[in-house]
């Protein structure tokens, strides 16, 4: 399978973050493989616990992959959460991938992070053999975690193992709430110089800016920047850098929830973060707990009459707000709202990429 995208996704695998991927139409697939963030899995990170419990956990995710991704799309699997305090990583990263390949259909990619670089030397000759049988492989970098000079004695580290043509880098500015685009083009310009003049086969550029949370956002309607986007906008000006690919983390934030969260003791408001270009246009309503009904449906209301909407047929979540507006008084549930939010971001970016 061609490893060409033009748009990489990057998702917690969670309800709502799968069913947006599951209602993609058909030719809405047209360049865009998602790369997928495994959630942890609830064991002691030690050998003989994750020995027990993956054997389950990995074929519900397997089932979950197969619903939601069709099978000539590569699905990039990044394992950094699964169980982030087991020390070797790389080891869990290829075992697990091991396991998706035999029960999946699809071209599973490894994601390799760059934190990870330090394991290669002490893997095993079995496990060095067997990633470097993988067509490719995403090298993804944070660049709040290492300088542009790194980029390739990182690349030449991993190239050791997989050839240089079959590593994919991902640059990723990672969390760029409140930031400034100009800023950061101006920060991340060398890494990007960097990664496309090591000759790997590809270099994409990541990064989110939407908030961890909506506290202290108004009810009503707020314009929040998109910022990895204008700086995409931005970078994409230079000749130099045609050849990159672009990749966001759609209507969520990098950072990952705290393991320990109890789902009981929050209260999210109901909302529609809606994507446009430039920016998300936040529809927040009171909080979901002892919310009246029909809270939804006045905020779709609000969005299908805002000149910002994309229509009903532009995606399953644009018709999905269209049905809310004019149908039940229900509202929804919070992974609902996600699936729909996704879903129309990740349509909208894409078209605006082709």
């Amino acid at each position: 399978m061609a490893m060409n995208w033009k748009y990489m996704p990057v998702l917690k695998w969670k309800r709502g973050e799968r069913d947006a991927l599951r209602y993609l139409k058909d030719e809405q697939w047209e360049g865009i493989t998602p790369l997928l963030e495994l959630q942890p899995i609830s064991v002691a990170p030690e050998v003989a616990a994750l020995r027990k419990a993956l054997p389950t956990y990995l074929q519900e995710v397997a089932e979950q992959i197969a619903k939601s991704v069709p099978v000539d799309v590569p699905v990039c699997i990044d394992t950094g959460y699964v169980s982030s305090s087991y020390a070797k990583q790389v080891n869990l990263l290829l075992v697990i991938c091991r396991v998706l390949n035999k029960q999946l259909e699809h071209q599973v990619v490894p994601v390799i992070r760059s934190s990870w670089l330090e394991l290669l030397p002490v893997l095993t000759p079995s496990l060095t053999e067997e990633l470097a049988t993988y067509d490719a492989v995403i090298l993804r970098f944070r660049t709040d975690q290492f300088a542009a000079a790194q980029v390739k004695s990182g690349v030449d580290a991993l190239a050791e193992i997989v050839k240089k043509r079959r590593i994919h880098l991902m640059m990723d500015q990672y969390s760029l709430v409140d930031r400034q685009a100009a800023a950061c083009v101006s920060d991340v310009t060398p890494y990007l110089h960097a990664a496309l003049g090591v000759g790997c086969g590809s270099v994409t550029l990541a990064g989110g800016s939407f908030p961890v949370n909506l506290t202290g956002k108004k009810p009503g309607f707020t314009d929040i920047p998109r910022v990895e986007w204008r700086i995409w906008s931005s970078v994409k000006k230079n000749p130099a850098f045609a050849p990159l690919r672009y990749a966001d983390y759609t209507v969520t934030n990098p950072e990952p929830l705290p393991e320990d969260l109890d789902p009981k003791a929050v209260n999210p408001a109901i909302a529609i973060r809606y994507a446009t270009d430039g920016f998300w246009r936040l529809f927040k309503g009171k909080g979901f707990k002892g919310a009246p009904r029909g809270e939804l449906r006045g905020l779709c209301k609000l969005l299908t009459m805002d000149p910002v909407y994309s229509g009903e047929p532009f995606s399953y979540g644009d018709g999905k707000y269209f049905k809310d507006a004019n149908g039940s008084d229900k509202n929804g549930v919070p992974w609902t709202w996600r699936r729909d939010a996704t879903n129309h971001h990740m349509v909208l970016t894409s078209d605006a990429l082709t």
